[in-house]
């Protein structure tokens, strides 16, 4: 048996010409995903098939029926592009459909209008010392999406401020802003119904932005390290700024590769990070929405940069480990690449 683990803690289980077998390892954080994965999957109890897959370890000739679980979980999706290349069957019934739709009604929205997903992790999860492994650098202030959030509605669009668990509201009180997060109804159908319906997902990665991806919603992920692009899928990244203490000199792109981990490393390694300003996140809002519309024009220059860019970063010898296929939309912001200076790309 070849294994493969999913972001949404599924250990996948197939048989060359048999149907696949899947079980769930632990609880959901979403129950009601775990439900949509059962009606579209043949998920049993893990008592049954934990057992089996340990024989499959033992027993002579399981070896070329197993496949390795994957050290970045993002790296099942990127399976020879799997993702990419097959037709989403994870429908929602009709009744469903129709009561996320009631919902969206009753905030303001109209049928037909655009509405985008805005999740930006903060100091509320795994608690203000940024939990195990120690990754407050992971987190942003909601503040410092305002703008962007504000410039969204202007165009027209229903914004929505998603989060099981927030340290504070979004601090606008524009009509077309939606601080889902503390909404009274919220659920975990909503939350899933959402980031698989909305036109645009803006995320800082934590997970349910996974779903956006998996219905094909186009992503963008702000404010995040380390630097491991969701290559799997369409996005446009801009991650936090990495500086040397020291010297206040900008980290190379090979430096960004070189220096992951946790905050203890950083600290240790003597490195800074710095959140991204309220305009260069209204920037890259901006950018990522007009690729969407297809209104953006990518310049020479950039073109340039981002083949630079790429040629880098899959020369990077820990590239193998976390991507494979690389969705052709997967790409550093425009607007970010080419505010970094020549070295970076040296």
């Amino acid at each position: 048996m070849r294994q493969q683990q999913s972001k949404h803690y599924l250990d996948l289980y197939w048989f060359s010409s048999y149907p696949d077998l899947y079980w769930i390892s632990s609880k959901s954080c979403n129950d009601f995903w775990a439900k949509m994965v059962k009606r579209n999957f043949l998920v049993f109890p893990k008592l049954y098939l934990k057992p089996i897959a340990s024989w499959n370890k033992i027993l002579p000739g399981g070896a070329i029926h197993r496949n390795p679980i994957p050290t970045f979980p993002d790296a099942p999706y990127n399976y020879g592009g799997l993702l990419a290349k097959v037709q989403v069957t994870m429908s929602f019934l009709p009744d469903e459909d129709a009561e996320a739709k009631a919902w969206l009604r009753r905030q303001g929205w109209q049928e037909g209008e655009s509405f985008v997903c805005m999740q930006v992790r903060d100091s509320s999860f795994k608690g203000e010392s940024g939990g195990q492994g120690g990754i407050t650098y992971r987190n942003s202030d909601i503040a410092t999406y305002v703008t962007a959030a504000e410039w969204l509605a202007e165009q027209g669009v229903w914004v929505l401020r998603m989060g099981k668990k927030m340290a504070k509201p979004i601090p606008t009180n524009h009509p077309r802003i939606i601080d889902y997060a503390f909404h009274p109804e919220k659920s975990d159908f909503l939350d899933a119904w959402l980031f698989a319906h909305c036109d645009f997902c803006v995320t800082t990665g934590s997970g349910p932005d996974a779903i956006s991806a998996i219905y094909r919603r186009p992503i963008l992920v702000l404010n995040f390290l380390p630097l491991y692009l969701l290559s799997w899928c369409n996005a446009v990244h801009v991650p936090k700024k990495l500086v040397w203490r020291k010297s206040g000199m900008p980290l190379t792109c090979r430096e960004y590769l070189d220096n992951h981990g946790t905050v203890d490393y950083l600290n240790y390694a003597g490195i800074q990070w710095i959140d991204l300003t309220s305009e260069e996140i209204l920037a890259a809002v901006q950018e990522g929405w007009q690729r969407l519309k297809g209104t953006w024009v990518d310049t020479e220059s950039y073109l340039d940069r981002h083949h630079q860019f790429w040629e880098i970063y899959r020369s990077h010898p820990d590239f193998p480990t976390y991507h494979s296929w690389v969705h052709p939309e997967s790409r550093m912001a425009a607007t970010w690449l080419e505010s970094k200076g020549d070295a970076f790309l040296e």
